[in-house]
């Protein structure tokens, strides 16, 4: 469930290594938006670099390869989390940041 005014960013990728850089672009434009200072937000883009890799490396081990990878990017109340799948895979939390208090 999403704030009101606040929707989920879905992103649908190929399993394509050379587009783990774009997921990171992605997360880092995401976490700017919703007041993430810029360092905290390169870290936690990097963070979600590694996992999309992650989950590209576990859907080609699991004979799902090539098919698609979906990352959910969704500002909670409290928290901005993004969530990783592989098609037909379970859910994988790659990142949890405490949602910025605005000034």
């Amino acid at each position: 469930m999403t704030s009101p005014g606040q929707e989920a960013l879905v992103l649908t990728l190929p399993g394509e290594p050379a587009l783990a850089r774009l997921a990171r672009l992605v997360t880092s434009h995401f976490l700017r938006q919703n007041g993430v200072r810029a360092a905290a937000a390169r870290r936690g883009a990097l963070a979600v670099e590694k996992g999309f890799r992650r989950l590209i490396r576990a859907a080609s081990r699991s004979g799902r390869g090539g098919r698609a990878l979906v990352l959910v990017l969704q500002p909670l109340p409290a928290f901005l989390e993004v969530v990783g799948r592989a098609a037909g895979g379970p859910k994988t939390r790659l990142l949890r940041l405490v949602r910025p208090r605005p000034a």
